[in-house]
């Protein structure tokens, strides 16, 4: 709009210039002619020589209004693009903040969950009879807490070797019990955990185990008795389903207008800023450019010209996040765009 307004007032200045150029050359023509006439010209002379003042004085007006309207025009653009870049950035790192901050609490819980299910009596006395009855009881009750915890692709328990003895998931059952998870990171970590208060966590990855599906895998080690400090029998491990988990979060609870969406690429990135959600999935496990400089906020230009918004997550309760990010890079608005939008040429 102010670049309308300022357009219009530049050719309105520029009209003004020229007619005041002819007026200057009519008078000098009017003055000349008078001389050429000799008496009879002489009050013809006098009001040329007014009319040749009167533009002199309007060219000073216009140049007047130039400098003063014009300019203050240009200021306001400047501190109009500086205000709504603010207020864009503003909102987009709230934006940011909102959607890791939304599955940090979600996985508060789930640190919650394994480190209480791993004090199961099913669990722990499967583990340490191995009696048939009691391995297929351990099932059910994973199978149990897998129906009514949908936001989890399996959940498995193994020995203390790393083989799988028990499965929740149906569809996967057949395929993970007996296999071995001795070398997955998780399982070597909650082995290796000093007390039942303790858990581990890996990095979002694809499992092999459940046909290539995004998971997020924390586990605790199963103990004896299902006390703290009791001798260690094996593992718990649930499988998060960040396949479904990860894109609500990018695509659903964005919540963004169409017009919008189509300009806006939002992701969330781990601890080592690499891209664990994305609306665009040619981004998946790639590593992010992020220019955070160590803050835990801001937004800065990239070098598209597209705004990028990033917030750290803050953590929730005794859980730290593990130094997640939530990103929104937005495509600036073309010129030509606004202005068809707007009816200017």
């Amino acid at each position: 709009m102010i670049d309308a307004i300022s357009g219009d007032l530049n050719s309105y200045t520029q009209s003004n210039q020229q007619i005041v150029m002819q007026t200057r050359l009519l008078a000098l023509n009017a003055v000349i002619e008078a001389a050429r006439a000799g008496d009879a010209g002489k009050s013809f002379a006098v009001v040329a020589k007014e009319v040749q003042r009167l533009a002199d004085r309007a060219a000073q007006v216009a140049d007047q209004f130039k400098s003063n309207v014009l300019d203050r025009i240009d200021i306001s653009r400047e501190v109009s693009q500086d205000l709504v870049n603010e207020l864009e950035g503003v909102r987009l790192i709230d934006l940011s903040q909102t959607l890791v901050q939304l599955i940090v609490r979600n996985l508060y819980e789930r640190t919650a969950d394994v480190r209480w299910w791993a004090t199961d009596s099913a669990l722990w006395q499967a583990l340490d009879t191995r009696e048939p009855d009691a391995l297929a009881h351990a099932s059910d009750r994973l199978a149990v807490i897998h129906r009514f915890y949908t936001v989890y692709t399996d959940l498995v328990l193994t020995d203390r070797e790393g083989h799988i003895l028990a499965s929740a998931h149906p569809e996967y059952a057949s395929a993970v019990r007996g296999a071995s998870v001795s070398q997955e990171p998780w399982f070597r970590n909650a082995i290796g955990t000093s007390s039942g208060d303790d858990y581990v966590v890996d990095p979002v990855a694809i499992s092999k185990l459940h046909n290539g599906r995004k998971v997020l895998t924390y586990a605790t080690a199963v103990r004896e008795g299902g006390l703290s400090k009791g001798r260690v029998l094996g593992t718990l491990g649930v499988h998060f389903d960040w396949e479904e988990q990860g894109a609500t979060i990018v695509e659903t609870e964005a919540a963004l207008p169409p017009a919008v969406k189509d300009k806006t690429t939002v992701m969330l990135l781990d601890g080592q800023k690499r891209v664990i959600a994305s609306t665009d999935p040619a981004l998946m496990f790639t590593t992010y450019r992020l220019d955070d400089n160590g803050k835990q906020q801001g937004t800065y230009t990239d070098a598209n010209g597209h705004t990028v918004a990033f917030a750290k997550t803050l953590g929730y309760q005794e859980y730290d996040g593990l130094g997640w990010y939530g990103v929104v890079v937005q495509q600036a608005e073309q010129d030509a765009e606004l202005r068809a939008a707007l009816g200017f040429r």
